[in-house]
């Protein structure tokens, strides 16, 4: 498997580790490709008949769809087989990166305090990170996103980036997908030339969407925050490596520390299903304040939203919030986020789907702005 946008602090996989991994990928895209899009069919043709017959009634809510097709060997098979290819995605990953880890730490230290630095990285000691993010390993990442720090550990971000690869090509996205480069191409069309002085991307997580920008807007500082210590100082050495600049500081989408209206473009890539609803409330909330008088804050997720879907689809989409240790996902998938970012002052939101750089689908996005220029 080929590496786009190859740099030194990705982890460097032995021939059996790429073996492992190849036959992981070739798994998940079984499920995904073969085991999944039957579920909808399964559940017309066996799961709904059954449970009507026995209950008068077809399933009312998820809850009864999703008791109705775990009453089919199908569905209970794809949910076993989509479980187990995730244990093992991160077992043969977790493989590449411990070992790899002496030389990621080494490199990142080398990457991040030459005299040929490019960006920066400011860890805040006194920084209170939320204990769901401490105890539980979203979608089974090891050590999770905030694991223990020892100073030095950039584990998590390799972690992340490595399975995200992989996980990403399991789902049919593509290699080459970049959400970043799919909103840049969306902000085109909204304001064609725009060039954007100060760019925050929240939630920044390896840093794969702020160095995309750092090479879109060449004359614009950008910044990135996001939780973890062992997440931000790969992120950092990360964009080192690509030899782009971006400024890295450990803080809440709710409360990054910047100050009044220093934005012109207020980002966030797939966190809005891993936060609270409170928090995410709370980022709408300060993406406004962040803003410049005619900024624009753009919020792109998973286009998984539960409403005015079929049962059945609920069912199957809420798989995560059970079985792959994602805490908000219902949260996600259920709010209204276009009125939360209403509610927080936004004068103009728009939600729109935005057709991902590789691979079929869409990403789902909120575009906000305060209304004094036109989006």
């Amino acid at each position: 498997m080929s590496q786009p946008n190859a740099h030194t602090m990705l982890a460097r996989q032995s021939p059996d580790e790429m073996a492992q991994q190849r036959f992981v990928l070739a798994v998940k895209r079984h499920v995904m490709g073969k085991l999944r899009p039957d579920i909808g069919t399964v559940y017309e043709l066996e799961a709904e008949p059954k449970w009507r017959a026995e209950h008068g009634q077809s399933p009312k809510d998820r809850f009864e769809a999703e008791a109705a097709l775990n009453a089919t060997s199908h569905y209970r098979f794809t949910k076993a087989l989509d479980r187990a290819a995730q244990e093992m995605m991160w077992q043969t990953i977790g493989e590449t990166v411990y070992r790899e880890r002496p030389r990621l730490e080494a490199l990142s230290q080398i990457l991040t305090t030459g005299p040929d630095r490019l960006g920066s990285l400011t860890l805040n000691p006194d920084f209170r990170i939320d204990p769901v993010y401490r105890d539980c390993h979203i979608h089974l990442q090891p050590e999770g996103y905030c694991p223990p720090d020892n100073g030095k550990s950039v584990t998590a971000g390799a972690f992340y980036e490595s399975g995200g690869r992989l996980y990403s090509m399991g789902r049919g996205i593509g290699k080459e997908d970049s959400k970043a480069g799919a909103v840049i191409a969306w902000l085109e069309t909204l304001r064609p030339g725009w060039k954007p002085k100060r760019i925050l991307d929240m939630g920044c997580s390896a840093g794969g969407a702020s160095t995309v920008y750092a090479k879109a807007f060449p004359e614009a500082e950008i910044h990135a925050i996001d939780l973890g210590e062992s997440m931000l100082r790969y992120a950092h050495a990360r964009a080192e490596a690509l030899k782009v600049p971006v400024h890295f500081r450990q803080a809440s989408a709710t409360e990054t520390g910047y100050a009044t209206g220093s934005f012109d473009l207020v980002v966030s890539h797939n966190i809005l299903h891993e936060m609270s609803g409170d928090a995410r409330r709370g980022m709408a909330v300060e993406s406004l304040r962040l803003l410049t008088p005619d900024g624009l804050c753009i919020h792109q997720d998973v286009d998984l939203l539960l409403h005015d879907r079929e049962v059945w689809e609920q069912a199957e989409r809420a798989y995560d919030d059970d079985y792959n240790n994602e805490p908000f996902w219902i949260e996600y998938t259920t709010c209204d986020f276009t009125s939360e970012l209403k509610d927080s002052g936004f004068v103009s939101v728009e939600e729109a789907k935005i057709p991902k750089t590789a691979g079929p689908g869409y990403w789902h996005a909120w575009i906000a702005h305060n209304g004094e220029t036109q989006g």
